[in-house]
């Protein structure tokens, strides 16, 4: 059952590839700045890891200037 208000498809503006060019400029930059967005967090993430782990070297230069 169709209530009268509810628009159809035909009457939608963006329906069968009608949208307009602002439109779809403004999905390509949203795109494109979340892609941009997680690049840089990903290469952030990636290059900012700090072991903590003391390797058998880490332990000879600590003990040595601790003496």
């Amino acid at each position: 059952m169709k209530q009268i208000d509810e628009p159809s498809l035909e009457s939608i503006e963006d329906y069968n590839n009608n949208e307009s060019k602002e439109k779809r400029l403004t999905i390509w930059v949203v795109i494109l700045s979340g892609l941009l967005v997680g690049a840089i967090y990903g290469i952030i993430k990636a290059n900012s890891h700090v072991s903590d782990e003391l390797t058998p070297t880490n332990l000879e230069s600590t003990t040595q200037k601790s003496k």
